[in-house]
């Protein structure tokens, strides 16, 4: 008898891109990477003379909290939240952060 195994693997070849796409979409997964992005995409939004002066940056249900050091930028960035949280969801990819406290 000759019986035919099915094998799990595609036949087809996948970029590498849409593979990471695939496995990112799963909700385990991305519950854990995309939170992992914020104080990178804090880094690329907010510029580096900020980050010098950010004592601590953590998240929460859709809200990023940041502590620094200046009172002074605190306010120039409260009056650039909307532009920061969508500086920083461009970066990770999702809208995940909903809003901005600046301590």
């Amino acid at each position: 008898m000759n019986y035919k195994r099915k094998n799990p693997r595609k036949k087809s070849i996948q970029p590498l891109q849409d593979i990471l796409k695939e496995i990112m979409g799963q909700p385990s997964i991305s519950k854990g990477i995309y939170p992992s992005r914020i104080p990178h995409a804090w880094k690329v939004a907010v510029g580096p003379s900020v980050v010098r002066v950010t004592k601590s940056i953590w998240f929460k249900q859709g809200v990023v909290y940041v502590s620094l050091n200046s009172s002074i930028i605190r306010n120039e960035l409260m009056m650039h939240r909307d532009k920061i949280i969508h500086q920083m969801n461009l970066h990770i990819g999702q809208p995940l952060i909903k809003d901005l406290v600046i301590r």
